[in-house]
């Protein structure tokens, strides 16, 4: 763990200097807290003012918000992914004690903690979401979602700049629940490349009261997010090679 302390010591430093760092690290926060403080008085003023019952929408919003959660703390690792490539701290890193395994483990580590303790807190606290046993299958599956995502950044982009614009192509991934929650079966399963696509199917059909296909879902989620998380994984060290 001493090896690991000067790195968390300066992405805290790097983080509270740069507003798109502090907003990928407090936006899920914010998430959280608009959920459980938020959405209630909002949708009951929009039933009041315009006669639309959001509130017949909340297993979907409440799926819409969580999925946003892991992308954020994904897209903070992968930024200071590129900012030490670019400086070429990853061949320092190399000859210390840290050495590049354990480089490369942390990265990966740390945005998928925070992803696991911010997902998990808006379930406890926020007061929209289920507790049983899709939450899980999501909460697992939108965890492995933020190391990916910040391989894909620092695989695919060449600097910090491409790193942004490869961030906004990201809202993509709100599809996911969007295309569950609305398009009809079997047309929804166009977007099952999406990774946001499992987690979304995962929890709403567990909702649906499908544990069995629920769990089936989770099952070929997982080895999707797997396949894909080691494939972002070679990519990125043929690209610092």
């Amino acid at each position: 763990m001493r090896n690991y302390y000067p790195l968390l010591v300066q992405d805290t430093r790097q983080t509270f200097k740069d507003p798109m760092l502090m907003a990928s690290l407090f936006g899920p926060l914010a998430v959280i807290l608009f959920a459980r403080f938020g959405y209630l008085p909002l949708s009951e003023w929009v039933e009041l003012h315009y006669g639309f019952r959001l509130a017949d929408y909340t297993e979907f919003i409440a799926t819409f918000l969580v999925v946003a959660i892991p992308l954020l703390p994904g897209t903070m690792a992968g930024l200071l992914m590129l900012d030490e490539r670019d400086e070429n701290m990853i061949s320092y890193y190399a000859v210390t004690p840290l050495a590049r395994q354990g480089y490369f483990i942390y990265r990966l580590f740390l945005p998928s903690l925070l992803a696991f303790a911010l997902t998990a807190s808006f379930y406890l606290f926020s007061g929209l979401a289920d507790k049983g046993l899709g939450s899980v299958f999501a909460l697992i599956l939108l965890t492995l979602e933020a190391p990916c995502l910040t391989l894909f950044l620092a695989a695919f982009a060449a600097n910090k700049v491409e790193g942004l614009a490869l961030s906004k192509l990201c809202g993509l991934l709100f599809a996911g629940p969007v295309v569950v929650s609305f398009v009809p079966l079997p047309w929804q399963y166009a977007a099952a490349c999406l990774p946001t696509f499992w987690p979304a199917k995962a929890l709403l059909t567990d909702l649906a009261g499908e544990p069995v296909r629920s769990t089936i879902i989770f099952v070929i989620g997982l080895a999707l997010h797997l396949i894909l998380l080691q494939g972002l994984v070679r990519v990125f060290l043929r690209r610092i090679d």
